[in-house]
């Protein structure tokens, strides 16, 4: 394998592992805070858990595409 279709492989695998933490970390939350009885704000809370894991992918393909020649 090339250089490329390595940091490609590094990137898929960092981005899937990032959006399960991200996701597992905010479930424990949510729950904590539901059996605490506390409002839970999902609009905010959503938003983050899935647009940051995929927002990081997306700049890391774009910067490959970009310098990958």
């Amino acid at each position: 394998m090339d250089f490329w279709s390595v940091c490609l492989i590094i990137t898929f695998l960092t981005g899937i592992m990032g959006w399960s933490t991200s996701l597992f970390t905010n479930v424990v939350w949510w729950y904590c805070e539901w059996r605490e009885g506390n409002e839970i704000n999902f609009g905010s809370d959503v938003a983050w858990t899935f647009a940051v894991p995929f927002a990081w992918l997306f700049a890391i393909f774009e910067i490959i595409l970009i310098f990958c020649k």
